[in-house]
């Protein structure tokens, strides 16, 4: 693999050090509505401190300096909003009540200061128990809010990235407070079904095409507003047990990216993993059918938008290539590559393609990968799918144009 271009001035700080100073940089929300960029940064600094450690040494200045690109790029996005005035709560759970009060009023100043005062008491892991469930179901901030909330507690559990991080996060969610879905609300009936209801039900995804955007609210509401996603998950997902319900959300997302032609593999097949995997990681502060109805109306609403082929379980054939020559040729044979990979080389398939990932500049590709190792060490049995899913991607990276 060769090497990419990085800064020609790394610093010689430690690893722990350099993510903290990007981090101090990206805490502070800007004034202007955040591009795509902007409103990743948080969740992308998060995905390459998780990567970092995977990477070889010959590799490791050049993943640092993505990691520090994040905060140049990140200052050079407009004036930063004021600081705010402090605010005293007495307790986590009130700030985060006030802040879902906020968040509803579009209030972003007021967002701001008791996000900042939120994040100066709260811990990730209280950040994750308080605001899931004002938070899982909102479609602005790119529906983004469960990634934030799944990653920081399982990165920086010790504190190594600041709870502060979720003000820039929090701001952009404020501008749009009306978007959310809300079809899971009504009441169900439940009863108990098999796993393959899911699986059935988002097979049988009509494909109603890209409502004139790939964005992730025109894409979620067009299969809440249409009926499509109550029709489709009303019952499997009043059903179907939650772990059981995860293992065939993410698999039928790593299938979506597996089998579907590569146009939109980098952004719309990507964000069918990383969007659910995080409902569902933080399932354990929410009731059980919201994350699984949210996290499959999140597949849904892509197969609907996105898909061209049927949802099924497709080995590729073996290309007899080693990965690293595969990766150069594309992203089927990148994928037939990984998923072919003898087993003692599992080690060796993990390495390529977290370098891969760390060393390129895309936010999304780190993301995807390290959503891919999470999937693969919950659902075991499905290892060589997940490796194969982040091979097609490091293929279309490698090929692109």
């Amino acid at each position: 693999m060769a090497d990419p271009e990085v800064h020609p001035t790394l610093d010689e700080s430690s690893d722990a050090d350099l993510v903290d100073a990007v981090a101090d940089e990206v805490r502070h929300p800007r004034e202007d509505p955040a591009d795509s960029f902007v409103l990743h940064a948080p969740l992308e600094l998060a995905a390459r401190t998780a990567l970092l450690p995977r990477v070889p040494a010959t590799h490791r200045d050049a993943a640092r300096g993505r990691i520090r690109d994040i905060a140049t790029r990140y200052a050079s996005f407009g004036a930063a909003v004021p600081e705010p005035a402090r605010r005293r709560y007495d307790s986590p759970a009130e700030a985060a009540t006030t802040l879902a009060a906020a968040l509803d009023a579009g209030d972003l100043d007021e967002v701001d200061a008791t996000a900042s005062a939120f994040a100066r008491i709260a811990t990730a892991a209280e950040l994750r128990s308080l605001l899931a469930e004002p938070l899982v179901a909102r479609l602005s901030a790119a529906a983004h809010a469960p990634i934030f909330l799944y990653q920081l507690p399982r990165v920086a559990p010790r504190g190594e990235l600041p709870v502060e991080l979720v003000r820039p996060l929090a701001r952009e969610l404020a501008r749009q407070p009306e978007w959310r879905l809300t079809w899971h609300e009504r009441k169900v009936r439940r009863r108990r079904l098999s796993p393959s209801a899911l699986w059935d039900a988002i097979a049988a995804t009509p494909r109603l095409g890209a409502p004139g955007s790939e964005f992730i609210y025109p894409v979620m509401s067009q299969v809440e507003r249409s009926g499509v996603a109550a029709d489709l998950l009303t019952e499997p997902t009043g059903g179907v047990d939650g772990a059981a319900g995860t293992r065939v959300l993410l698999r039928a997302a790593a299938w979506s990216m597996l089998t579907e032609p590569r146009d939109f593999v980098p952004y719309g097949w990507t964000h069918c993993m990383t969007m659910p995997q995080a409902v569902l990681g933080i399932a354990d502060a929410l009731d059980a059918r919201t994350a699984l109805a949210v996290a499959s109306t999140h597949v849904v609403g892509f197969r609907a938008a996105l898909a061209q082929r049927p949802l099924v379980e497709a080995p590729p054939p073996d290309p007899g290539v080693d990965l690293s020559q595969a990766i150069e040729g594309g992203p089927d044979l990148a994928a037939a590559a990984a998923w072919h990979a003898p087993g003692p080389m599992a080690g060796r398939v993990v390495t390529e393609l977290v370098t891969r990932a760390a060393v390129h500049g895309d936010a999304h590709y780190a993301k995807y990968t390290l959503a891919c190792l999470d999937a693969a060490a919950a659902d075991r049995a499905r290892t060589r799918l997940y490796l194969a899913a982040a091979a097609k991607l490091a293929g279309y990276w490698a090929t692109a144009t």
